[in-house]
Parts: structure tokens; C-alpha cells; sequence
């Protein structure tokens, strides 16, 4: 501060507008205890100067004043919250140079990398994404930056791990991995190549097991008598019930159900939801075409019912233990109809319906033109549209003596029955809670929780479906944990070793943790959400326990993610991309990453890499729109041939293509395209294998990727299934509802349609052939509707 050396004018002497301010002002320096800087320096130099004039033969003192600024008078230091710290890959210009040459000499030449994959293996960056379309050797890639690593950087193949998705594509690329460390002269077990290339879930396995206490954990996924080894890590996405699983679960079940009173309302709710007859909307098709016979049938419904309850009568099925046998008429728009009895536990009506075992001929009168099951089914149309009240119709002796038996126990035992979920197919109870509960743990979302957060109508049974599976897989979840030896959801197992509970990975011993210094991640478009977080967590606590070592300078960790979002084919199990589109932001890092983008296909010709990029154009997602065939993939372009379903077609092709010695594979969308193909090339496949040969391969559609042939051939249509308030609640709370998007679910379904047809094109070498089925389809939501396809690249055969 500059301090006048002139003396302050006295406030008397100021004009009076500004005596007043300065009389306030100093009244408030006063108030506060403060001064005013100047004045107090000013009066203090006076001073000093006085007491030297009185005493001028004395040294003067000298005065230093350490001033601080106001804003850093308490300094606190900040916070590292970074995955990665500041070390970087020691990637010097001679290894580089070393490996490159080596590469020359190793490789054959159509398997020389490119300049954008040599960036990708020389990464020195803590994060790495690599991005490409199909055929753009991502996989290549990342065994080449194992090479790079383990070879040329001298990092054990102990501290290196490469995460695929399936166990199939674990062990193809542990092979691979052995091929490419042959070339360069070095041998490896397919054990210890196995010991590198792991599923995430076989290396959760791993780690939970390191840790004191755990040893012989099981997932509840693959929970069964039998032992079990990080190889045996179940199929994901894979909802089947083992027989243990299945024993675990009516176990919990029972005993919730007699032990929960608010449990057993959920179940018998549902039970009651499950026999409830379904509806249909008035406009339904069918309700139009039998209406104005169905309110005809009102002069003679009791007729009708007279004739049907004879019948149960005589058959010994009427009346019914536990429904009371008292017909009740109703009025539907002025029409009077009746219903045969009423089950008080379930306060249901009940009507009878015609019984296949009984003659179909039978009518209520001789005279009468139709016959009595043609009336049962026009009146059972009428009641699904108009009929508000629940009602079960019996349409079979032996439905009745299922639900007698469970209206008998209902008090103690659960009743056992399949319910539809959304609408979807029916499905037993425990299939779906185990479903449900998958799908929510893929999500990353907590199964306990998430039912809190749904909203559904009133009298919509999926509302106690999800409280009740809250209920379940809570005290499900505490049951495996005390059986001997525990068991846990892989859900679970990835959130316990996740950057949410960094306690627990401090019991994995470094010899298992220090397996993960360096991961590469291949498919990482279809790596659920947990896995991701698992991923931070190990990360985190590398990073803790280097921070603690003498000699840091050595030490590195990186992650290398590769993909393709459009081959992001598992989205509606609920794995999301973003392990690949978000790897800076998921796994920050105080030197930042680098994202490489591959740009040629080495396995398609441009026309097919079009074709798969046509079906793409609109996706959001959609990456590498500029892939570019390489020159030794270019020859003798053709597009994408569109034919129609005829078995003579499909076995010419398949002849075609073994007369000129090249693989086939075939890709079919359900098992309504499995049987065309077995009808029409099974004797084909039967007499091939006979005979030692594997030219031809048939498979599913979500199977495709990882896959190639010479001739790729699609029998199907791809198409996202039937909209789900549920499901978009789900993947709204999950994050996926980007620009507002109040249907993610149905967006991803959609997706995935066009994605499932895209990974399908991009297998071929040489040709493609499709035949799409439109007549089987979901009209406006299959892979052929959702998008225009180009007639340069899409041909329909004349």
C-alpha cells in the first residue's frame, strides 16, 4: 500500500456531505476494532521519527512487518483423487526401433501393424483407447503391446493380464497369444497363456479366493456340487438355474413366505396376477371380429353356462374345493352374463371354459349352429376386453386341479406358478427374480434398493413383483454368504472389490493384485458396468501400495481398452460401452491417455465394410464411418445379397462355396431359423462332419462376433422386442437416457437390432447373403425397417 506523506485534512474542515461518511466510517473501524493502515503508519513513522530526533547519537531500530494475503492464511493441501498417478511407460525411442525391426523379421507381411496400431502397442499413456470397426485388428493390437511390454519393456508376463468377455474367446485368444509369442522365438504353455488371458469374472474368482477366509468361494452364477475352477466361470448373460442354484433359492423362498407376512401378500398378489385373464384392448382385432356375436350371446348365457358346468359336472371337476360354486351375473354395456363361482382367498371370479378332452361337437342344442367351444372362446373375448374385475377362466380340468391343490396349501406353501414380467412370455417366479436381479447387477445398480425408486400404475402386479424380489434377494444374498464355503452374485463379488469398498482389496495379497499392473481389455463395448468400477478399485489400491514403496520410479500401471461400440451387441443384458467411451473420465490420470483410432479392415472387402456402416449411419454410437478396406482385402467386391426363403437357395449356396474349397459361416436370429436351416442343409452338415470336414458353421447371431468366414450367410431378421415400462425405469436410473431420452430401453433394444446385423455382414471375407424373414419380424422394429438401406450396398436378387 502507497502511503501519503501529506497529513489527513480534519474531518471539520471537510464539506458536510463527507464529514458525515468519514464520521461513519470511522465510528464503524471503531465498532469492529479495525484501523484505518494509512493513519496507524503514518502516526507510528511520526513517532519514530520524534524519538530519533530527541536521541540522535543512538543507532535507529529497524521495523520489518511480514504482511499475508487475506485469501492463503490457512493453506490446505489438496486432495489426489486420481486412478493414475504421474508415472508413465519408460517407452524409449530404442525399444520402439528394436521392435519394429524385429516385427520386419517375425511377421509375415500382410501382418505388418499400421502406423495407428504401432501407436496403440507403444502407448505410454497410463489410459489407452483403441477404437476400430470390424477387421481392424484391435486384438492384434493388444497382443502386440503385450509383446512390447513383456519383451522390449521387461515387465514379467505375471504383472500383465488381457480381459476378454466369454470363455471361448478366452481361450482363442490364449492361443493366439501363444501363436504370436512363438514367432518371436519364445514358448508358452497354454496354462500359463490361460494365467494372462482371463474373463473379468474369472479374475474376480481369483481374487475374492486370495483373501483370508475365501478360499473356496463360489459365485451363486455357476453355484453347484461340483468344484470349481477360475475356468469355470459360467457363461455371462446366461439366466439358466443349476440345480443347486435352484435348491438355494426354494430354500430362501419357503422360508420367507411363512416367515414374512408382507412377503407372502407380494407372492400370492402375483400368483393371483398369473391366473388372471389376460386383456385386450377393445380395437384388438380380435374383440372387433367376435363383438357382435359375443353381445348376441347374451339371450342364451345361461344357456351356455348350464351346458359347460354339465359338463365339468360329469366329468367330476365341478364343483371345485376352495371356489364356491355361486353363479353371478354381471352387465357389460346393458348385456347380461354370468360367471360360474368365486375363489374367496384370491377374491377372483371364475369362469369354465370348454375342456380339449371333451367332444368338440357338442353344442347347447341340437338346433344350435355353433358349437359350444366356439361360444366359450367368442364369450371369453368379450370378458378380456370389457370386463374390469378380476377374473380366472378355466380352460382346462387339468388348470383347475392345479390351482385346487394350491388354493389347498396357499396358507403354509407357496403356490408354484409362472408369471410374465412386462407382458413378456411367462417364466417360473424364481427364473425371473434371478433375471431381474442379474440384469439390475449388470446395470450397476443395488437389487435391495432399486425397487424403491420404480413407479409403476395402480394394480400393476410388476409393482409387487419388484418389491417382493427386494424382499428375496436380500435375505437370499445373507443365505449364500453363511453357507460353507459362501457364495456371492458376481454382481456382488465385483462391488466388494470395487472402488466403493477399498477396505476389501487390501486383503488381496500383492502376488494376486500385482497380476493386474497392466490390463488390456478387449470387447470392451460389452464389459457391464461393475466391471468398470472393479477395475478403479484395483487401480486405486496399486496405487496406495506403490505410494508406501521405497523406489516408486519404477513402478507403472495402464489400462488399454480396444473395441467397437458398433458391435456393442449385450446392451439389453445391460453391459454398457462406456468402459471404452469413457475410459479418460472413468480411470483419470494425472498425464492424461490417448485415443488411437484404427482405420482399415483387413478382413472385408469396401463394399461389405460399406454395407455394415450403411446399417450404422443413424446410431449415435456409430464409429469409424471412414474404414477404409485394406489392398489385400479389396478384390472382387460384391454387396450384401437379399433373398428370399427358399431351402434350394441356401443349399446351392452352401455348395457353392464347398466346391471352391471356402468356409461358410451361417447366422440365425431364433429357433424358428434354426429349424429352416436344419430343414434345409442339416443332411448337408450331418454328411460334412461325418466325413471329417468343419466347413460350415451355424450359430446365433450374439454369437458372431470373434467369428469369420469366406461366406457369411443371415437367416433372420434381428428385431428389438416388445417396449417395457420396467426395463426403460431401469436404464434411465442406470444413466442411459442421454439427451432426455424417456425410453433408453427401447433405444438400446433398437440399437442392438442394427448392431446384431452389423457384426453378422462384417464376418465375411469374401461374400454375403441374406435372408431376412420379414414375415417373422416385429414390423418397424427389425434390423431391415429400423434403417434405409442403400441398393448399391443391399441387392435384392431379381
Amino acid at each position: 500500500m502507497t502511503i501519503s506523506m501529506q497529513p489527513p485534512t480534519s474531518n471539520d474542515d471537510l464539506p458536510y456531505h463527507k464529514k458525515v461518511a468519514a464520521d461513519l466510517l470511522a465510528a464503524g473501524l471503531d465498532l469492529l476494532g479495525g484501523r484505518h493502515p494509512g493513519s496507524w503508519e503514518e502516526g507510528h513513522k511520526s513517532a519514530l521519527n520524534e524519538i530519533a530526533a530527541q536521541r540522535p547519537n543512538e543507532p535507529q531500530a529497524v521495523r520489518i512487518t511480514l504482511e499475508y494475503r487475506s485469501d492463503h492464511l490457512a493453506s490446505v493441501p489438496q486432495r489426489d483423487s486420481m486412478i493414475f498417478g504421474l508415472q508413465r511407460l519408460n517407452a524409449t525411442a530404442e525399444s520402439k526401433s528394436k521392435m519394429r525391426a524385429d516385427a520386419g523379421r517375425y511377421l509375415a507381411p500382410d501382418q505388418q501393424p499400421t502406423a495407428d496400431q504401432w501407436k496403440g502397442v507403444f502407448s505410454g499413456s497410463a489410459t489407452t483407447s483403441i477404437v476400430g470397426a470390424a477387421g481392424t485388428g484391435k486384438t492384434l493390437t493388444l497382443l502386440l503391446r503385450v509383446i512390447y511390454l513383456h519383451l522390449y519393456l521387461h515387465v514379467p508376463l505375471t504383472e500383465i493380464t488381457i480381459l476378454t468377455l466369454s470363455r471361448e474367446s478366452r481361450q482363442d485368444t490364449a492361443i493366439e497369444l501363444q501363436r504370436i509369442l512363438e514367432a518371436w522365438k519364445r514358448e508358452i504353455s497354454l496354462e500359463a497363456a490361460l494365467g494372462v488371458v482371463k474373463t473379468a469374472r474369472s479374475a474376480v474368482i481369483e481374487q475374492i479366493r486370495s483373501v483370508a477366509g475365501l478360499a473356496g468361494s463360489m459365485p451363486f452364477e455357476v453355484l453347484s456340487d461340483a468344484h470349481l475352477s477360475a475356468l469355470d466361470d459360467g457363461r455371462p448373460f446366461d439366466s439358466a438355474l443349476t440345480d443347486r442354484q435352484r435348491m438355494e433359492m426354494e430354500k430362501c423362498f419357503n422360508t420367507l413366505y411363512r416367515s414374512n407376512k408382507r412377503f407372502a401378500e407380494l407372492v400370492r398378489a402375483m400368483f393371483a396376477a398369473s391366473l388372471r385373464v389376460r386383456s385386450l384392448p377393445v380395437d384388438h382385432p380380435e374383440v372387433v371380429k367376435r363383438a357382435p356375436l359375443a353381445w348376441k350371446l347374451s339371450d342364451v348365457d345361461g344357456e351356455l353356462c348350464d351346458t359347460v358346468e354339465a359338463l365339468w359336472t360329469n366329468a367330476g371337476m365341478w364343483p371345485l374345493e376352495g371356489i364356491q360354486a355361486a353363479r353371478k351375473q354381471f352387465s357389460l354395456r346393458g348385456r347380461v352374463y354370468s360367471c360360474s363361482g368365486y375363489v374367496p382367498q384370491l377374491n377372483m371370479h371364475v369362469v369354465l371354459g370348454f375342456d380339449r378332452s371333451e367332444d368338440r361337437y357338442t353344442r347347447r342344442s341340437p338346433t344350435e349352429g355353433l358349437e359350444t367351444y366356439k361360444e366359450v372362446a367368442i364369450k371369453r373375448t368379450l370378458l378380456q376386453s370389457y370386463f374390469g374385475e378380476p377374473l380366472i377362466h378355466l380352460d382346462s380340468y387339468h388348470e383347475a386341479r392345479a390351482l385346487v391343490e394350491a388354493l389347498k396349501a396357499i396358507a403354509t406353501t407357496p403356490p408354484a406358478f409362472e408369471y410374465s414380467l412386462g407382458g413378456s412370455c411367462s417364466l417360473p417366479l424364481l427364473v425371473l427374480y434371478n433375471e431381474a436381479a442379474t440384469l439390475i447387477d449388470t446395470l450397476g445398480l443395488e437389487v435391495a434398493t432399486v425397487p424403491g425408486r420404480l413407479n409403476f400404475l395402480a394394480n400393476d402386479p410388476d409393482a409387487a413383483f419388484f418389491e417382493s424380489l427386494a424382499i428375496f434377494w436380500q435375505v437370499l444374498e445373507r443365505s449364500l454368504a453363511l453357507l460353507d464355503p459362501p457364495s456371492f452374485p458376481y454382481g456382488r463379488l465385483f462391488d466388494l472389490l470395487s472402488d466403493r469398498h477399498a477396505e476389501t482389496l487390501r486383503y488381496v495379497p500383492m502376488a494376486v493384485l500385482g497380476q493386474y499392473r497392466h490390463v488390456l481389455v478387449d470387447n470392451a463395448e460389452d464389459h457391464p458396468v461393475p466391471v468398470g468400477n472393479w477395475l478403479r478399485g484395483v487401480f486405486s489400491e496399486l496405487r496406495r501400495r506403490d505410494a508406501s514403496q521405497d523406489v516408486t520410479s519404477h513402478l507403472c500401471a495402464t489400462l488399454t481398452a480396444a473395441g467397437d461400440v458398433c458391435q456393442w451387441v449385450y446392451g439389453t443384458f445391460g453391459t454398457s460401452p462406456k468402459l471404452l467411451t469413457d475410459v479418460e473420465e472413468l480411470f483419470t490420470s494425472s498425464s492424461g491417455g490417448i485415443h488411437i483410432q484404427l482405420m482399415e479392415s483387413f478382413r472385408s472387402h469396401q463394399l461389405l465394410v460399406d454395407a455394415g456402416q450403411n446399417l450404422m449411419r443413424n446410431q449415435s454410437t456409430a464409429w469409424g464411418r471412414a474404414t477404409k478396406a485394406a489392398a489385400r482385402a479389396a478384390r472382387d467386391p460384391a454387396p450384401v445379397m437379399m433373398l428370399e426363403m427358399e431351402p434350394a437357395i441356401l443349399l446351392s449356396l452352401c455348395l457353392d462355396a464347398f466346391k471352391d474349397n471356402r468356409k461358410v459361416l451361417v447366422l440365425i436370429n431364433d429357433d424358428q431359423d434354426r429349424a429352416w436351416v436344419d430343414g434345409s442343409i442339416g443332411d448337408l452338415i450331418r454328411e460334412e462332419r461325418a466325413a471329417g470336414g468343419q466347413k460350415i458353421r451355424v450359430r446365433p447371431f450374439r454369437k458372431a462376433k470373434a467369428l469369420e468366414a469366406d461366406v457369411v450367410i443371415l437367416v433372420g431378421d434381428p428385431a428389438a422386442g416388445a417396449s417395457r415400462w420396467y426395463r426403460n425405469q431401469l436404464y434411465r436410473l442406470a444413466g442411459f437416457c442421454a439427451g432426455g431420452d424417456v425410453t433408453p430401453a427401447d433405444t438400446v433394444e433398437e440399437g442392438e437390432a442394427l448392431r446384431l446385423a452389423y457384426v453378422a455382414i462384417t464376418r465375411a471375407r469374401r461374400r454375403a447373403y441374406w435372408f431376412p424373414n420379414r414375415a417373422a419380424g416385429s414390423a418397424g422394429r427389425s434390423a431391415t425397417t429400423l434403417t434405409s438401406m442403400s441398393t448399391e450396398l443391399f441387392r435384392t436378387e431379381s
